[in-house]
């Protein structure tokens, strides 16, 4: 997680930050990308970057993170527009995610990521998955869990952790079976019904 020094920053420069890594992420790989040029890219000092951020790996987990998770805001908004539909929401997210593929940058840095951190990456979705998922769960509760068989945080955790699984596992599917976005949307669909319909 970043220092407070970044998340009190302007957002243009947060965003210039941020964008500076993607870029630098979808050309190398976290062993091989350079802090000198994320730096040069995002037109701050080195001695400022490490004011933000432990090392270039804090960096490049916290971009990876926010780009697969997205906000509680984001949810919130999602969920009201589906009147408090989790799956339905689950899937608008993931579809924002496969929306991000198009972006070539975006697309190199995910599927390095997949293929030279697969494990790591696996160990910090799922550390962040429980550190969110109260929030997620506290946002759901003003709607009611609407059609869903979720009466505690407890089952809804196991739910969460099931449809992020599903969602993480499919992008990993379209990476390295190349599917197109139309293949990759019909392969998610289909376990989420066997998920919500029971096998």
């Amino acid at each position: 997680m970043p220092k407070k020094t970044y998340f009190n920053l302007p957002k243009d420069k947060k965003d210039r930050i941020f964008n500076a890594g993607v870029l630098e992420f979808s050309y190398h790989d976290i062993f091989e990308a350079s802090v000198n040029t994320i730096v040069r890219i995002a037109n701050i000092s080195k001695g400022s970057f490490y004011q933000y951020f432990e090392d270039k790996d804090e960096f490049y987990w916290y971009i990876i993170t926010e780009i697969i998770f997205g906000s509680v805001e984001t949810y919130e908004t999602l969920l009201t527009k589906n009147v408090g539909d989790f799956l339905q929401t689950e899937e608008d997210l993931f579809n924002s995610l496969l929306d991000l593929f198009d972006d070539t940058k975006i697309r190199t840095l995910l599927a390095n990521v997949y293929r030279t951190s697969y494990m790591e990456l696996r160990s910090r979705i799922s550390n962040r998955a429980s550190t969110i998922y109260i929030n997620m769960y506290d946002v759901l509760m003003k709607f009611g869990f609407k059609g869903y068989d979720i009466r505690s945080k407890e089952d809804f955790l196991i739910a969460f952790e099931l449809v992020r699984n599903v969602s993480n596992n499919t992008i990993i599917s379209m990476i390295v079976d190349n599917l197109s976005k139309n293949e990759t949307k019909e392969l998610y669909k289909r376990q989420i019904e066997y998920l919500n319909n029971g096998l």
